[in-house]
């Protein structure tokens, strides 16, 4: 028995060896192939004087782990599908390629005009359009990611019937993209769904880290916007981050966090601006919401919601749910500055929520809000514009915090230095309590031992 197990680990081995020996032969003999609306698909491809036509071309010429297809400025009507591993496919370094749907594409039910069913791909560069616009299909999504370990940046995706982003997949990574005008279903009075601008959301593949569930996705410094669904959201999701967005004017929840473990939600800027393009759901805005609505996946916990900033929208930390027993179980909710919106929670009434382990802590909250229950969630420190008497700690900080408001509110025009504390007189300056997951704050400034409450920590210059 002794032998065959050895047998097993050494054949195991070889077999790892072997991988990645052949890993390293196909990057070395990685090919790059050229796409430009003037070439031709009977061309090799492989210089920028003998450019293929379409991007299918390239991608069905591209066979290694490590290949790149540079594509040039134009417009390439056609549904693109990598089924392959480890493609790199670009724009063209100073080029703007743009993928468009027409009015035809991508011509199925559930389909996408960029579809990644394979792992560890790379796509970045590409204006990507008009999927299923017309309406002819039940959906129609700009990019769909199946794969693992797969990036998407530098982007701009708009006008899709359906979802402009959404990564199915594990280690997935969208950044520094722009997503608007999508979800057009809604728009258009269909429905039919909760589709979203950028989601990280459940995984079906047999080979998920959790079943069922997406793992360690990345959304970072994007910028979403007027989608008629929610805007940017992780939900069945375990270890999603969601940091350094821009998120505001969707029609429904802006920034949604739901039936997710192990997540942060960390450095965004959230808001409803003063004259918003799209008219909105509800009356309420809804700027950041923490909820759950499926019972079949395990129950959001240990969630951590910092250093964000949010105007004119809610921060709502389950104060509602659609799974009974369900609400903030180990989450920390702390050094947001929320300036005209407030804070909701919930409790065991009608929506059953059950609150454990959690803390509300450091934030200035400029709005009214709701707090129907203290059970399970630690109030402290807190600068509240008028506090709610469940929420109320011998430690919070009364008086004007002297927020900045500098600048517009206009659609695409609040800065972050709007939420910044302007004096050095502000009651909220070294008045939170140190907490070793805020190290820093929305501006990467470190919090000394005496930190302040709220997103920003003022530095007397």
């Amino acid at each position: 028995m002794k032998i065959i197990i050895q047998n097993r680990i050494a054949y195991k081995l070889f077999f790892i060896v072997c991988i990645q020996c052949l890993l390293v032969f196909q990057q070395a003999y990685a090919a790059t192939y050229y796409v430009s609306p003037t070439g031709n698909d009977t061309n090799s491809g492989t210089s920028l004087s003998a450019p293929v036509q379409t991007i299918k071309n390239a991608l069905s010429k591209a066979k290694l782990s490590g290949d790149t297809i540079y594509v040039l400025t134009g417009t390439y009507a056609e549904a693109i599908w990598i089924g392959r591993s480890g493609i790199r496919l670009f724009a063209y370094p100073n080029n703007t390629p743009v993928i468009d749907g027409g009015t035809t594409l991508p011509g199925a039910s559930g389909a996408s005009l960029l579809g990644i069913g394979g792992d560890y791909n790379t796509v970045s560069g590409f204006e990507i359009k008009n999927s299923n616009i017309s309406g002819n299909y039940s959906n129609g999504i700009g990019i769909f990611v199946r794969g693992n370990h797969n990036t998407i940046s530098n982007m701009k995706v708009h006008d899709t019937w359906s979802n402009g982003i959404i990564i199915h997949g594990d280690y997935g990574i969208v950044e520094n993209s722009i997503v608007h005008d999508t979800v057009l279903r809604n728009y258009n009075g269909v429905g039919g769904g909760w589709d979203s601008g950028l989601s990280v959301a459940r995984n079906p593949s047999a080979s998920a880290l959790i079943p069922g569930i997406a793992s360690y996705g990345i959304l970072r410094h994007n910028i979403v916007y007027n989608n008629w669904g929610e805007g940017l959201s992780c939900y069945e999701a375990d270890h999603c981050t969601i940091e350094n967005n821009i998120i505001y004017d969707n029609w429904t929840i802006n920034l949604y966090l739901s039936d997710s473990t192990n997540s942060l939600v960390q450095g965004n800027m959230v808001y409803i601006s003063s004259s918003p393009a799209i008219i909105l759901r509800n009356t309420m805005p809804l700027g950041i919401t923490l909820a759950d609505e499926v019972a079949t996946v395990p129950r959001s916990t240990d969630n951590t919601v910092v250093n964000n900033f949010i105007y004119n929208a809610r921060l709502q930390a389950f104060s509602w749910t659609l799974v009974p027993n369900s609400g903030l179980k180990n989450v920390l909710i702390a050094n947001n500055t929320i300036v005209d919106g407030g804070l909701f929670t919930g409790n065991g009434g009608s929506n059953s929520i059950v609150n454990t382990n959690s803390q509300i802590e450091n934030n200035i909250i400029r709005g009214n809000s709701q707090v129907p229950s203290n059970s399970g969630i630690t109030f402290s420190n807190n600068n509240w514009l008028k506090t709610p008497s469940l929420a109320a700690s011998s430690t919070d900080v009364v008086g004007d915090p002297q927020i900045a408001r500098t600048g517009t509110t206009t659609p695409g025009t609040l800065k972050p230095d709007y939420f910044k504390i302007s004096s050095g007189s502000s009651p909220v300056i070294d008045a939170a309590l140190p907490i070793n997951e805020v190290t820093k704050d929305f501006f990467q400034v470190v919090r000394g031992t005496y930190p302040d409450i709220g997103g920003h920590e003022f530095v007397l210059n």
